[in-house]
């Protein structure tokens, strides 16, 4: 759901533009817009499209334009087509590196994009690409088109120069995002309120690293006690504790439940490949319906639609582990501090999140080029520059949930609303016992019912393949806390469950237990088996309420699936599943799992989407290959990040304030 943001490919890919992102251009001559719709656009008349737009150039009159700089943009444009005609070298490659014809047009192939860093070369004179979308009166796929301009025209002008040939030629030209955003040229660095911001936090932040590290380097050299104060952001110090591995010990009472690092780190490896499919649907393909074959396939519903449900297993681990640490917190003390555990929270959730915001709005515009990086970094910029504080407040979700800073963090917010409300639910449990669990499974059935009629209500329906797509199906159900707790609520009592069999365990006999598990995996089977017919299926097949009571069920389900999981392995019935989920090389990937969450996304948009300066060739391998380049960049940029930016304000946070 977060490749819904970038319009032109998804709608390119289907050859299909809304009416209304079609800009009205002058006609041509009496020939009127409707009989343009009646003509069937042939091959050699988009092979010429661009070659006679040289033509057009090469005679415009440029004294007829009143403002300078476009006159001086029509002039030199004038300039290049002559020199092409006359068959100069500078005109030739100019051209050259125009977008011509796209192969398989017919075949939902519209990516003529041409070669950037070619125009960008061009020597004597500063040259820039810009790409422009042109819908045919036809059934043929819009095409984009890339072109390369003087650096000194206003990309405006560009396009409605552009615009005024195509509507000659019975095209017309998509405005889907402001021009200069669709062109690649030399930028000059503002140094705004944010650019300053993030230069100075920046380089304070370096200087700590720099100095904790040396202080660390030079202290262990003679042999001295570290103080853990001035060690705190030792980059070195803090990449040790991410990597340090715990030896399991079996048989020896814990309060660590050495199966959820390998559950919460398998998680966050399917949510990267979950977000990998979806990022798909914004890469210039030259073979699109191969894509969307591949993507009605079984495998691609266990990897890609499935993958949905894994949040639901941070809620269950996240209310789990809450009741856990709370209810030893009040066995130990009889009281807990509500307000000192929600500054303990805010502080290690926040700190990355807001060094992230700071790179979005002033680093990120920078870091690249490519015909689509303007557009994507801007949507995130746009987003975080209107609710930067509601994101680091974690309320975006109920403020503003369509154009959130970060559409990815919804989750932050939520679990952030959830942990503030656990307190009033874990002390009742607490002190009155298991009583309270009844009043906890009512709000957990609450929370589904409100799921249910709200799909039934709007007729919702959850195919990525659906017709129309409501938007509001997202911000009413999936990014809503009230909508997304009844997971959490369930691993809040499972926690509970945890805490007080952590001396007897759970006694059952054997059949319960291989029951239990014969149960769990025919209903994992049965999920998925469901989402794949859910989008392999046309929803004209099938009522609308079975996807209200699926979406719903399904989590919760999903949910108690994992807390089984636990639960044997817990109490040492989980066999071979239990050595692998339990083994120590997953601690690691555990403790690093938030920030992949917070950063997989940006990265995978800023390697994978936003740097394109020409189509690719969609195969099944090169989507494994991108999934496995995802995880691997993920891994390391997060190693990092959470080193500066998540350890030492967790080590500064138990040194200054829990003392």
């Amino acid at each position: 759901m977060w490749s819904t943001w970038l319009l032109p490919l998804t709608l390119l890919s289907s050859g299909s533009i809304p009416e209304e992102k079609i800009k009205h251009q002058p006609k041509s001559g009496n020939v009127s817009r409707e009989l343009h719709r009646n003509v069937e656009f042939t091959i050699e008349e988009v092979l010429l499209l661009n070659r006679n737009f040289v033509d057009y150039l090469a005679v415009i009159d440029g004294q007829a334009i009143q403002d300078v700089l476009d006159r001086q943009c029509a002039n030199k444009m004038r300039q290049l087509a002559v020199a092409y005609l006359e068959r100069q070298w500078i005109g030739l490659e100019w051209f050259d590196s125009w977008g011509k014809l796209p192969s398989g047009m017919y075949h939902g192939n519209g990516f003529a994009l041409g070669n950037v860093d070619q125009c960008r070369a061009i020597e004597h004179t500063r040259m820039q690409h810009c790409t422009f979308v042109g819908a045919f009166p036809s059934n043929m796929a819009p095409m984009l088109s890339g072109l390369c301009i003087p650096h000194s025209c206003n990309p405006d002008f560009a396009q409605q120069l552009y615009g005024e040939y195509l509507s000659t030629q019975g095209v017309f030209l998509v405005q889907m995002f402001q021009q200069d955003l669709l062109c690649i040229r030399d930028e000059v660095v503002y140094f705004d309120g944010a650019m300053i911001t993030a230069t100075v936090v920046s380089a304070t932040i370096a200087l700590f690293v720099l100095c904790s590290t040396v202080y660390e380097l030079s202290i262990l050299a003679l042999k001295r006690k570290i103080d853990p104060l001035f060690s705190s952001f030792s980059l070195l110090a803090n990449v040790r504790s991410i990597l340090h591995l715990v030896p399991r010990v079996k048989n020896a009472q814990s309060s660590m439940i050495d199966c959820a690092h390998g559950i919460r780190s398998l998680s966050m490896i399917w949510i990267i490949v979950l977000h990998v499919h979806g990022m798909l649907n914004n890469v210039p393909w030259e073979n699109n319906p191969a894509r969307e074959e591949y993507l009605r396939s079984f495998v691609a519903s266990v990897l890609h639609y499935s993958g949905m449900l894994a949040v639901d297993t941070f809620f269950v681990l996240s209310g789990m582990l809450v009741a856990m640490s709370m209810l030893r917190e009040l066995d130990k003390k009889g009281k807990i501090n509500p307000l000192m555990l929600y500054l303990h929270r805010y502080i290690r959730i926040t700190a990355p999140l807001a060094a992230l915001i700071l790179f979005v709005v002033s680093f990120a515009a920078y870091m690249g080029e490519g015909v689509f990086w303007k557009t994507n970094i801007e949507f995130l910029k746009q987003g975080c520059i209107a609710n930067w504080w509601s994101a680091l407040l974690h309320i975006q979700n109920y403020v503003d949930p369509q154009n959130m800073c970060l559409p990815w963090t919804w989750y932050l917010s939520v679990d952030m609303q959830l942990y503030i409300i656990s307190p009033a639910l874990i002390y009742p449990l607490w002190r009155y016992g298991k009583r309270v669990l009844f009043a906890i499974g009512g709000l957990a059935v609450l929370s589904m019912a409100c799921v249910l009629t709200t799909f039934l209500i709007n007729e919702f329906r959850l195919s990525l393949f659906a017709p129309v797509i409501d938007v509001r199906m997202y911000t009413l159900t999936y990014y809503a806390t009230h909508a997304r707790m009844a997971v959490w609520l369930w691993g809040l009592a499972f926690g509970y469950l945890l805490h007080k069999t952590k001396e007897t365990g759970v006694n059952l006999p054997k059949r319960y237990w291989i029951a239990g598990w014969v149960a769990c995996f025919v209903l994992l089977g049965l999920i998925i088996f469901s989402n794949y017919q859910f989008h392999s299926t046309d929803v004209d097949d099938f009522s609308f309420v079975i996807d209200a009571f699926y979406e719903p069920l399904s989590r919760s389900v999903f949910g108690l699936c994992v807390m089984w999981i636990i639960l044997a392995c817990v109490n040492g019935k989980g066999g071979l599943l239990d050595e692998f989920l339990g083994a120590s090389i997953w601690q690691p990937l555990s403790r690093l799992s938030f920030n992949m969450y917070l950063l997989h996304i940006l990265l995978l948009v800023m390697a994978s989407v936003a740097p394109s300066k020409t189509s690719s060739y969609f195969s099944v391998i090169d989507t494994f290959y991108r999934i496995w380049g995802a995880i691997g960049l993920t891994t390391s940029v997060t190693l990092l990040w959470s080193a500066i930016f998540e350890v030492p304000f967790g080590t500064l946070d138990k040194l200054l304030l829990r003392s």
